[in-house]
């Protein structure tokens, strides 16, 4: 019997090596490549909020927001966009030797845009289009307002935080055309309003394109 478990366990240790050359070898795990990230692209729709200050006829505080549209071919963009916005600017001006107060009540735009993307993420811009806004011109015991239209001009430059967030600094000049408000039976022939603004902005994109 000794002699038997000696000679079984001998043959153990002659076939061990073949069967393990036999036994399927475990395969190196497949190196994990993590998915390229996508270029960023300005095109879609998007809209926001902005906060600045105006100077030149009328300065003061201005605040309002913004909603636009942009395609992108190649590094070009292409964009439309219009805002509203709620003014605080007002200066005392003098015609025909009379000083009056005028006011910048509110004002908006409507402009195309077209700009270069650069270092993906920022985007410079040109932009002009269609002005309107609401003008107030006041001595003691005299007011009236119109509602003039013009033109706008100006220039900014985007950033993208994210794929879904933006902010924005800009420049924009209105021209605002005259009107003639009558006091005490005297018509005053007010000129145009000349309003520089700077501002910054926030926007987000609600219908983004890839």
């Amino acid at each position: 019997m000794k002699r038997l478990v000696l000679a079984s366990l001998g043959l153990v240790a002659l076939l061990s090596p073949s069967l393990a050359a036999d036994m399927p070898q475990r395969m190196a795990p497949m190196p994990y490549k993590s998915p390229a990230s996508l270029p960023f692209n300005w095109g879609g729709a998007y809209a926001g909020l902005n906060l600045g200050g105006g100077f030149s006829d009328v300065s003061g505080v201005v605040f309002g927001g913004q909603l636009g549209y942009n395609w992108q071919i190649n590094q070009l963009v292409f964009g439309i966009e219009t805002d509203i916005q709620i003014s605080g600017q007002d200066d005392t001006t003098i015609v025909s030797g009379v000083s009056f107060n005028q006011e910048l009540d509110w004002f908006g735009t409507f402009r195309g845009r077209i700009g270069y993307a650069v270092w993906e993420r920022w985007l410079p811009y040109f932009t002009v289009g269609l002005a309107y806004g609401g003008r107030t011109v006041s001595r003691p015991g005299f007011s009236a307002d119109d509602t003039s239209v013009g033109w706008a001009i100006g220039l900014g430059v985007d950033y993208a935080i994210n794929q879904s967030w933006s902010a924005r600094l800009e420049y924009l000049h209105i021209s605002l055309d005259s009107f003639t408000p009558v006091f005490g039976g005297t018509a005053f022939a007010m000129g145009r309003l000349d309003n520089d603004i700077i501002r910054g902005a926030v926007n987000y994109r609600f219908l983004p394109t890839y």
